[in-house]
């Protein structure tokens, strides 16, 4: 299809974005694709200056790398989705990983393979801009604690609102654009509210489109989700019983929000622990002594099992050295790791020191574009820390962040 002579092509009004760090291709398509479309087309090799158009302006379409420094594709389809909604992507890799095929499967945007050609870029973006999106997900999902159907509705970047019945009460938490900015239950709103109702182990799920009314909450999922964590298992942590069963719930079919206000999502299987297996405080005292993890290679595997481990080691930060390594991948040096980060808390303490801080670090979080790393000193032995370098496409950094501390304090050495 030329240009000349012929009738543009129309999308929706708004305009078309293009992100790639190889700038000569971003100046062709760009150029190809002003002349072909009656939408204002605009093209970076930065992924941050496309961050600040994403925050200004909704696009029509956005067309994006992954391998990019800085901030990768998804990440950045991630920011756009969570402040516009469901807008259409074009994903263009020649390395596509597991999360991009993935994420391409379930219709988060439309993956095209490098090289490329232009046509072939360009019947993309028309039929996905032409593409109605879906009103629900649809099928079953099987997931361990209510916090991750919270996470769910905010990965896909949802509006509305989640009610929750359990024998403790009823709640809900309202959406906005995945942010959760309200939760009332009982006779509590806000953090408060959200923080009770992660705390409930039974109980039936109700979601509709009825948008928030209130703000109460300014602070952002994860950080929600860590709080939230950290407070049931310290409420659950005198309480004997099984590993937690799986809440199995169906989420509501194509147009099923468009047939009813409200449509059932499933439940929460019953895990209370029967009276009977109550601890009693010397008991639990003895327990707890039993389980705590004495030895570095003890805690090895534990730390490999967090979703996107590719390495993790125990460092004495006094040295240097490491007191036991685990690693994945034969690309990760955890010894060179282990030195460097070692720098990384000796001039972090020192910092807090000259600026009078009279407090312990939780932990650092380093940010590449490709991996996160994560160093938590020890409660019990700040003179020792964890490594933990993640890959960031297999990776949930809240949960790893919860993993990592629930982990670090079962440590004792």
């Amino acid at each position: 299809m030329g240009a000349t002579g012929l009738s543009k092509l129309t999308l929706p009004p708004g305009p078309v974005w293009m992100v790639d760090d190889e700038i000569r291709l971003v100046g062709a398509t760009v150029q190809m694709l002003g002349r072909e479309l009656s939408n204002p087309v605009r093209g970076s090799a930065d992924p941050r200056e496309v961050e600040g158009w994403i925050t200004q302006e909704k696009p029509t379409a956005l067309i994006t790398d992954v391998r990019m420094p800085h901030i990768n594709g998804l990440e950045l389809v991630s920011h756009l989705h969570q402040r516009w909604g469901a807008v259409p992507v074009v994903v263009i890799t020649a390395w596509p990983s597991s999360q991009v095929q993935e994420d391409a499967r379930n219709g988060r945007f439309a993956y095209l393979p490098k090289p490329f050609s232009y046509s072939a870029l360009r019947d993309t973006l028309t039929q996905i801009c032409k593409r109605q999106p879906p009103s629900a997900f649809s099928g079953a999902i099987a997931v361990s604690m209510l916090g991750e159907v919270v996470q769910l509705y905010g990965l896909a970047a949802r509006t509305g609102t989640l009610t929750v019945v359990s024998p403790s009460g009823k709640g809900l938490i309202a959406f906005n654009q995945g942010h959760v900015v309200d939760a009332q239950a009982l006779t509590l709103s806000g953090v408060a509210a959200f923080n009770t109702i992660l705390s409930w182990n039974s109980g039936n799920f109700t979601w509709s489109a009825t948008a928030p009314i209130k703000h109460t909450i300014h602070m952002g999922l994860s950080e929600l989700l860590l709080e939230a964590y950290r407070l049931r298992d310290e409420a659950e942590a005198g309480i004997k019983g099984d590993s937690e069963g799986d809440v199995e719930f169906e989420i509501p079919g194509e147009n099923a929000l468009a047939s009813a206000e409200q449509q059932p999502v499933g439940n929460l299987k019953d895990n209370f622990a029967p009276l009977s297996d109550v601890v009693q405080p010397e008991d639990q005292k003895q327990r707890e002594r039993a389980n705590y993890m004495t030895t570095p290679k003890e805690v090895l595997p534990k730390l490999m099992e967090i979703d996107g481990c590719i390495g993790a080691c125990i460092v004495d930060s006094n040295s240097g050295m490491m007191l036991a390594a685990t690693s994945g991948t034969a690309a990760v040096n955890l010894e060179v790791a282990a030195a460097g980060n070692t720098e990384v808390v000796r001039a972090k303490r020192k910092t807090m020191k000259s600026l009078n801080l009279n407090d312990q670090i939780e932990d650092i979080l380093i940010t590449l574009g490709r991996q996160y790393h994560l160093i938590r000193p020890l409660s019990s032995n700040d003179a020792l820390f964890i490594y933990l370098a993640l890959d960031k496409t297999k990776a949930n950094l809240a949960m790893a962040r919860h993993h990592l501390a629930s982990i670090e304090k079962g440590l004792h050495i």
